[in-house]
């Protein structure tokens, strides 16, 4: 009979083994992905609408209908990319959703950095359309936004696990209608908060159903915008990424 003593040893040295063989792994993950050029797609970037078929999109950047009235640099693919990571757990809220006769409407994914630099110098600059003015942003002042945080010069986006979107129902001519939220994606200012109160109990619901949806699958949420989420365990923390939206996967 092993002596207890004995006996306890080894499971702590085989415990110890198992732990130094984690923290190795772990680490070389940690270093190789320290080595990835932002400037190169990684392979587990897929195409959202081919891991989700059926979710809804919207891709307000690759059309003028956005803040700044114009299609935005980089999105002129219409394509909308996501990491793998981020789209499986997509496709939970979806499965979710669908069991109710809705679905997710996405507006925006993966953002390149240098569609970022377009919102800034846009926000940088001193023209205003005053339409656009009273759509996205009617209590503020266009030179308060980049200060405010509303844009700024990194992105969560460009790392490619965040998104932007609601929740739609798809009538079976194919039309779709997106839930009362309150107030449009992207609009600038308190209304928009995530906790803001002074909307309908109607439009209230409909953001608590994205916002338990979306964190119930791994997602949390910008409280200042009631359609912003980032994957928590998002596999490229630290990368923004720029390559093209429309380049090709290299493998």
């Amino acid at each position: 009979m092993m002596h207890p003593l004995r006996t306890i040893a080894r499971r702590t040295m085989k415990g110890s083994l198992q732990l130094a063989l984690i923290l190795m792994c772990l680490t070389a993950v940690a270093a190789d992905r320290s080595n990835i050029d932002p400037d190169t797609r990684p392979d587990d970037f897929v195409v959202l609408t081919e891991h989700i078929p059926g979710i809804q999109l919207q891709l307000k950047y690759a059309t003028s209908d956005n803040f700044t009235g114009n299609v935005v640099t980089g999105y002129q693919g219409g394509q909308c990319l996501i990491t793998k990571d981020a789209a499986e757990a997509l496709k939970k809220v979806q499965s979710e959703l669908a069991e109710m006769g809705l679905s997710l409407l996405l507006f925006d994914a993966y953002r390149p950095q240098h569609a970022v630099e377009c919102f800034v110098k846009w926000a940088k600059s001193p023209e205003t359309n005053n339409k656009i003015k009273q759509q996205f942003f009617p209590q503020l002042n266009k030179a308060e936004l980049f200060p405010k945080g509303y844009i700024a010069d990194k992105s969560g986006h460009s790392r490619g696990s965040t998104v932007d979107l609601s929740i739609c129902s798809v009538r079976k001519n194919g039309t779709i209608k997106a839930l009362n939220m309150g107030t449009p994606f992207d609009f600038f200012g308190e209304e928009a908060g995530i906790r803001y109160q002074n909307i309908a109990p109607q439009q209230r619901a409909n953001r608590l159903l994205l916002k338990q949806l979306m964190e119930k699958h791994g997602f949390r949420n910008y409280p200042v915008e009631w359609w912003h989420f980032t994957l928590n365990n998002e596999p490229y923390p630290d990368t923004y990424f720029n390559f093209p939206i429309t380049k090709p996967l290299e493998r």
